[in-house]
């Protein structure tokens, strides 16, 4: 697995602090305001990694079924999770059924924050670092992808699904490098 570790800085979480509050609570959202910030950290955090790396991003996150457009060709969506460990090989990557047919991006990338579990959990300083894991485009997620039901329990790590949600593992996901050379070429 070959994701790449980000370090936040307090700029970063002041601009997701300031973005995730325009944004107000999306409909279906299960943490609410809370899930604006860790969506906003990703979305800033994907943008900036992106430009950093010669890659055209055409900003979208004022729609809902795309966030990005990079090199003018290619549409994104951001999946932010939040995780109190840097992510490992055996972890899966979910996307909300409540939004599977609306959303229609070229790929779903996966970045995973990394809290800081002795900071305070309201603190928004409590995220050290910001993973960019990779990508899977819609038709390997729904190939390859297993769907859980609201309120089902993985056996493998007891996480219980607050909604139905499609999950796809670390494996499966297209490494962050292998994405930003493709792109350069294109």
């Amino acid at each position: 697995m070959g994701y790449i570790k980000h370090k936040l800085d307090i700029e970063t979480i002041d601009a997701a602090m300031t973005r995730s509050l325009e944004v107000g609570v999306l409909k279906g959202s299960h943490r609410k305001e809370a899930a604006n910030l860790v969506d906003s950290i990703g979305e800033i955090v994907f943008e900036s990694f992106m430009k950093h790396h010669g890659i055209s991003v055409e900003d979208l996150t004022d729609r809902t079924d795309i966030d990005f457009r990079l090199q003018d060709r290619f549409t994104i969506d951001v999946k932010t999770k939040d995780r109190t460990v840097l992510p490992k090989a055996e972890f899966d990557n979910s996307v909300p059924l409540y939004n599977h047919e609306h959303q229609t991006p070229d790929y779903f990338f996966f970045i995973s924050l990394v809290r800081d579990k002795a900071v305070d959990q309201n603190s928004p300083y409590r995220f050290t670092h910001a993973c960019l894991v990779g990508a899977i485009d819609k038709t390997g997620l729904d190939e390859r992808g297993q769907v859980w039901e609201k309120d089902a329990v993985d056996p493998s790590n007891g996480t219980k699904f607050w909604t139905d949600c499609i999950n796809v593992s670390m494996q499966d996901l297209m490494p962050t490098k292998v994405i930003v050379e493709t792109l350069k070429k294109s």
